[in-house]
């Protein structure tokens, strides 16, 4: 049996209550002097002269909303070095909360921002201040959120995230520490093949981490997941990854299907950051090696839908086509309540075969085909592709929106995997 993870509520309630972690230390620029009656020679809490300010952003790590819809609330701490913020001190702070597109700074002028209003039940503040405000975003896509302060009308303070070793806006304001919005009427689809361990997996794992967790995804499906006993097991190493860089819990359904190079526990995986309430799994037809097809029924912003993946033989064009009659099956039988339904994989076939021929016929869209019907969009060799056998499938239960290949780059002579990744938004009628 597959084995499932489920988010934690109640570790969610508590993570929202106090946001996060114990306040965060901050160099004093006047040590050895009292703290609580000296500020240091450039400071004046009477406003004169702004106090150095500490800032960063604090909960949460990834907000998820749709065009013209308020995100939850933002939450930001404020500090000042080696002490507490007094009630008095806070007249002279300003703070806001604003977003804006990936691959700019949040001085551009294409941020937007607002107001943050002081959270005085926050619950781990000792000597921070706490800040809460909201955004609302107009059109769909991934953006980032930041935080900013001032004293009086002195030059605004911009910070990012200081867990994890991370240090707010002591080292000013980066791209890769900020926090993720996610805008979207839809869903956030990505299917990857891991590459298994191999081929300088360490080297790897960081370019799959980063692609991901700036992807927004919702639903996630791998190919090639694989265990060495005793050793690294790249599923737990992503799903690490994602939530210290996302915030987000992850529900994660699993199976194993074969031995590979003689050494590691392969198979197939499901992970999302919303909640699984439902699991199945079906051995297909065998063929060079035992695959599988993994279901989950997923409660996500839009509803209930049902995200499953394979992973088909990648030697005989008829053991693939009966692995897909099969696969056909086990969703028939899994979904009986019609919810909107996806299937991800790698295929191991291009566009012109069967497997392709026997999805459409059975009412599944080719999300690639749908959006760039003139362009092959090949997957494989990530190297230098040239057939496409990675796909994102959909029921009538869904509209394409896009399409697009992730894990492209070839990073100081290293990619991702021998797979490109593609990254799909799709929509409910």
């Amino acid at each position: 049996m597959p084995l499932m993870k489920n988010a934690a509520p109640l570790l969610f309630l508590l993570a929202a209550l106090l946001f996060g972690c114990d306040a965060t230390s901050h160099p004093d620029s006047d040590a050895g002097t009292d703290a609580t009656t000296d500020v240091g020679p450039d400071s004046d809490t009477d406003g004169g002269t702004a106090p150095e300010l500490w800032c960063a952003t604090q909960w949460p790590l990834t907000v998820r909303t749709a065009p013209g819809i308020p995100t939850e609330s933002l939450y930001a701490r404020v500090g000042l070095p080696g002490r507490a913020v007094t009630a008095a001190e806070r007249d002279h702070l300003t703070v806001e909360v604003g977003f804006g597109p990936s691959g700019t700074a949040p001085t551009d002028t294409s941020w937007a921002w607002s107001a943050a209003g002081f959270n005085a039940s926050c619950l781990a503040c000792t000597t921070d201040v706490e800040y809460m405000g909201s955004v609302t975003p107009v059109t769909g896509g991934i953006s980032h959120w930041a935080a900013r302060v001032r004293w009086d009308d002195g030059p605004w303070l911009h910070c990012d995230r200081a867990d994890e070793g991370r240090a707010g806006s002591d080292d000013g304001w980066s791209e890769s520490d900020a926090p993720l919005v996610v805008v979207t009427r839809g869903l956030t689809v990505v299917t990857l093949n891991l590459r298994c361990l191999l081929d300088d997996y360490a080297s790897r794992l960081p370019l799959i981490i980063d692609s991901l967790a700036s992807s927004g995804a919702d639903l996630i499906g791998f190919q090639e997941v694989c265990a060495e006993s005793g050793g690294a097991d790249n599923l737990d190493d992503i799903v690490a990854g994602l939530t210290d860089r996302t915030g987000e819990t992850y529900s994660v359904l699993r199976t194993v299907t074969h031995l590979s190079w003689d050494t590691y526990d392969e198979g197939i995986a499901l992970i999302t950051p919303h909640t699984i309430t439902d699991e199945a799994e079906a051995t297909l037809p065998l063929g060079a090696f035992q695959r599988k097809v993994v279901m989950a029924r997923v409660l996500t912003p839009v509803g209930t839908v049902v995200m499953s993946t394979t992973h088909l033989d990648h030697l005989d064009a008829q053991t693939r086509a009966d692995q897909i009659t099969a696969v056909l099956d086990a969703l028939g039988g899994f979904n009986t309540t019609g919810d909107a339904a996806i299937l991800t994989g790698d295929f191991n076939e291009g566009p012109e075969g069967d497997v392709h021929t026997a999805m459409t016929a059975s009412g599944f869209t080719d999300l690639w085909q749908s959006v760039y019907p003139s362009d092959p969009g090949y997957t494989y060799p990530a190297s230098s592709p040239e057939i496409r056998i990675d796909y994102i499938w959909l029921d009538a239960g869904f509209s394409p929106v896009s399409i697009e290949q992730i894990l492209t780059l070839d990073t100081g002579g290293v990619t991702g995997s021998d797979h490109v990744g593609l990254r799909g938004m799709v929509e409910t009628p």
